[in-house]
């Protein structure tokens, strides 16, 4: 209650600020104590309906080899520059054995960039998928999003020669999957584990294991939550959940799942990194620092 309390008057003084923009740039203060765009349920029903509108967007991947690669992406925070989403964009395209590539949220840092950063895309002609991050959806930009990126929670197969592997997207971008995309996860892990998938990938925002407090001020899962994720996910062999939010790299295994945090992409943070997974009988990771 307390710390509810404190929220609340955090928020109300800086919303009496002049300019809140002065005090804290590119920062959505108001969005970080309750957003303010639609709630997850209303986003989810959003995302599935724009899913039955652009089902050829989602459609089966088809290769003719059994060993492909991904390139994951994520944190871009895309302001006024975009160079290193180009770069690594750039990098997915000149890469004859990457299949497509995956966004994992906060694209974008404030209003009116989503623009700026389909421009940093734009080298990537190959497939690529998005889910929304925190900074996507703050001032309550959700219809934007929709507008420029698509859908939030959406599924696809890689189907090759001899496996087919099966892609989940989620929205955590304020840090909890609520009741009906917790619902529709939980119903389509239990209809698939008779299909003879070779590895499920879910791909998201917010990540699981928190390892420092970076990110503690915005959209985290609740611990009950925590909890009921890690057990529907190890109960159906789930190979692995891939995120971003922290802006550093983390892998944590527990109960057969890795969970795998990718860098950021930021522009001009030093360290940026993607990460590039092998997909074969086995799954791979590396990390690949953007400036290599």
């Amino acid at each position: 209650m307390k710390k509810t309390i404190c929220y609340i008057v955090f928020a109300v003084l800086l919303s009496s600020c002049k300019s809140i923009d002065d005090f804290l740039p590119n920062l959505d203060v108001i969005g970080m104590v309750y957003g303010q765009s639609p709630r997850n349920d209303t986003r989810f029903e959003d995302s599935q309906s724009y899913n039955a509108e652009h089902a050829e967007k989602y459609s089966d991947i088809v290769l003719t080899t059994d060993e492909y690669k991904v390139y994951y992406g994520t944190d871009m925070h895309v302001d006024s520059t975009w160079r290193n989403t180009t770069k690594w964009a750039q990098a997915a395209e000149n890469d004859a054995a990457c299949a497509f590539a995956i966004v994992l949220g906060d694209v974008i840092n404030a209003q009116d960039n989503y623009p700026h950063f389909l421009s940093g895309m734009s080298p990537l002609t190959k497939r690529w998928f998005c889910t929304a991050g925190n900074h996507d959806i703050y001032y309550g930009q959700w219809k934007e999003y929709l507008q420029y990126i698509g859908s939030s929670v959406y599924k696809f197969q890689v189907v090759t020669p001899n496996a087919k592997d099966l892609y989940i997207c989620l929205d955590s971008s304020d840090g909890t999957l609520a009741r009906k995309q917790f619902g529709w996860l939980k119903t389509t892990l239990q209809s698939v584990q008779e299909a003879g998938y070779r590895h499920i990938i879910v791909y998201t925002h917010t990540h699981i294991f928190k390892h420092d407090g970076t990110q503690g001020h915005t959209s985290n899962y609740v611990l009950e939550e925590t909890y009921a994720i890690l057990d529907l996910l190890g109960q159906n062999h789930v190979d692995w959940y891939v995120s971003g939010h922290a802006h550093s790299r983390n892998v944590t295994d527990f109960k057969g799942v890795k969970y795998i945090i990718v860098d950021t992409l930021q522009d001009p943070e030093e360290e940026a990194a993607y990460m590039v997974a092998r997909v074969g009988q086995k799954l791979e990771y590396e990390f690949i620092a953007i400036n290599d």
